[in-house]
């Protein structure tokens, strides 16, 4: 059986066409390509290739270019089945999803536009490469319905799908790191919490804050602070391993998920470990540098049941561990819930309360024990809500820190500090 088109074939295509009624008259008839010469036309210019099937998947055709393309000798293909001649393709995070070939072939559906890949003799360095190639084909039947196999072109499309890899590996992951980045994370918390409702399965999610990290920035510069999350991306990896995904979010942000994991003993005992690590001195350019972290823990389904609720679960549990001057962890409770809610509330009324003006000071004097006399006053901050009366400086100005009020708050409070101290005698 011949793996390639003839050559003959163009040269019997080039042959002159049979006298006519046209040569009486002068006029040449022009020579017309037959479908062959026109197949192999398409080969020679590279803009396809051409394979078949038998009934039971094994390949009984290849043409002379595909061979060619691949280096490899005709008889060690033909043959074999089709899905071990052309493998299917595990796909970067991110690219293109497809059905199996080996589905494809025992369901006799259309194959179309499916990516496959070829292991040849020798690629770069002499050791074995990867082609891979655009397959398109369709099932053949005879006249009673019999199936016969399949007939099929190809493209090679090695260039372009090393690039689309690459491009969509790019979108998945974070490029100083090497882990999953923030993008991939929340696709990945959503498909894993979306498919675990259904079956009731937990999943349980950390958020990593650094402690310090800017500090790492300020004194040692920001190429430091780079290999600095390098090492520490590398010390969670080993941490984790196989048990969930370890990604970054952005700056000093990480996180964790953790499939099929709902044991606060085991989370909490894992957490520990990240702490302990990432606490551990680090050697940059032969200085080195000590931060700490902190983790917040959630876990679906009890913290929430979607990406949006598990996650603000998590960083409320951060906060609190954050709070509690760091270097620790903390699960999330209904009592931070609730203290977030209160937080979130009382920021808005002392919003409300600064652009109304409804803060006032109030002083006291500071005494000299020795001579009994007043040297000075200190401006102490009010707020006496017409609700919820008078609120300490204790609740709200931790409030105030956290947003930009406080500069406000400063501001206001030394105008009518200067204010006021004019008018005493």
């Amino acid at each position: 059986m011949p793996l390639g088109f003839l050559k003959s074939v163009r040269q019997r295509a080039s042959k002159p066409a049979p006298s006519g009624d046209n040569e009486s008259s002068g006029e040449q008839r022009p020579v017309l390509p037959g479908r062959t010469t026109v197949l192999s036309d398409v080969e020679e210019l590279g803009i396809g290739m051409f394979w078949a099937t038998d009934s039971e998947g094994r390949l009984t055709f290849l043409s002379q270019r595909a061979l060619d393309d691949l280096g490899i000798a005709g008889e060690d293909l033909i043959g074999q089945p089709l899905v071990r001649a052309f493998g299917d393709v595990e796909p970067e995070p991110g690219a293109p999803q497809q059905r199996a070939l080996g589905f494809k072939l025992k369901a006799h559906s259309k194959i179309e536009e499916h990516v496959v890949a070829i292991t040849t003799p020798k690629g770069r360095g002499g050791e074995p490469g990867i082609r891979w190639w655009r397959l398109n084909g369709r099932p053949l039947v005879d006249g009673a319905g019999t199936f016969l196999g399949y007939r099929g072109s190809a493209v090679d499309i090695t260039s372009q799908y090393a690039h689309e890899m690459q491009v969509a590996r790019h979108s998945q992951v974070d490029e100083l790191t090497g882990l999953t980045n923030r993008r991939k994370l929340g696709e990945q918390l959503t498909a894993t919490l979306a498919a675990f409702r259904n079956s009731q399965r937990s999943c349980a999610l950390m958020m990593i804050d650094l402690d310090r990290f800017k500090h790492v920035n300020d004194t040692m510069g920001h190429p430091a602070g780079d290999a600095l999350l390098r090492q520490v991306a590398e010390r969670l990896t080993s941490i984790v391993k196989n048990s969930g995904e370890v990604g970054r979010l952005g700056g000093d942000e990480f996180q964790v998920l953790l499939p099929d994991m709902d044991d606060r003993g085991t989370l909490g005992e894992l957490a520990n470990r990240i702490v302990q690590s990432l606490s551990q001195p680090y050697q940059i350019n032969g200085r080195r540098a000590i931060i700490g972290t902190s983790v917040g823990i959630a876990i679906a389904p009890y913290d929430g049941v979607n990406a949006e609720e598990l996650t603000r679960a998590a960083d409320m549990a951060l906060y609190a561990a954050k709070e509690a001057r760091g270097g620790t962890f903390c699960f999330f409770t209904t009592e931070l819930s609730d203290a977030a809610s209160k937080s979130a509330k009382l920021g808005e009324r002392l919003r409300d309360a600064v652009d109304q003006g409804d803060l006032t000071l109030a002083y006291q004097p500071l005494v000299d024990p020795a001579s009994n006399e007043v040297k000075c006053f200190e401006a102490l901050l009010r707020w006496h809500d017409e609700d919820e009366g008078h609120i300490s400086p204790a609740d709200f100005i931790p409030v105030a820190e956290n947003d930009d009020l406080i500069v406000r708050i400063g501001e206001m409070a030394l105008r009518q500090a200067c204010s006021d101290a004019i008018q005493w005698p």
